[in-house]
C-alpha cells in the first residue's frame, strides 16, 4: 500500500540515483570515473551497477506514465522552478543552479514514475494487475 513515507523514500532513491551519477559538487561518479584514482575494473562494475538502476528506474517510470504524465510532471516542476526564478529566488544564468535544477526535475521525474502506479491507485481505486492476488 501506498503511504507517504514511501512515496519520499522513492523520491530520496532518485534523488541519490541521479546525483550520485553526476553532480556539480565534485564528488559524483562522474567525477571519480574521469578522475585517476581507483581501478578501472571497479569504476567498470560501479558503472553497470549504476546503469542497471537506472535502467529500472526509467523502465517504471515509462510504464507507469508514459508520454504524457512524464511530460505533466516535467510541465508541473519547470513551471514551479520558472516561479522562483520569476520571484528572484533562484538565478538562472549561475549554471551550477541550472545543472542542478535539471537533475533534481530528472530526479522528481523518475521518483514520481517509481511510485505513480501506487498513487493512481490510491486516487481512483483502480488495481493494478500487481497487486492482485492469484
Amino acid at each position: 500500500m501506498m503511504t507517504t513515507a514511501g512515496f519520499i523514500v522513492r523520491i530520496i532513491f532518485a534523488v541519490l540515483l541521479v546525483f550520485g551519477i553526476y553532480n556539480p559538487s565534485g564528488y559524483s561518479y562522474y567525477d571519480w570515473l574521469v578522475g585517476d584514482q581507483g581501478h578501472w575494473t571497479v569504476k567498470l562494475f560501479g558503472a553497470s551497477v549504476l546503469a542497471f538502476l537506472l535502467f529500472i528506474h526509467a523502465q517504471a517510470t515509462w510504464r507507469s506514465m508514459k508520454l504524457i504524465g512524464i511530460l505533466l510532471v516535467l510541465s508541473v516542476v519547470s513551471s514551479f522552478g520558472w516561479v522562483l526564478w520569476d520571484f528572484g529566488v533562484i538565478d538562472l544564468a549561475d549554471p551550477t543552479t541550472r545543472s542542478l535544477g535539471l537533475l533534481g526535475t530528472v530526479a522528481i521525474v523518475l521518483g514520481a514514475g517509481q511510485s505513480w502506479s501506487l498513487v493512481r491507485y490510491r486516487l481512483s481505486g483502480q488495481v493494478d494487475s500487481q497487486n492482485l492476488i492469484a
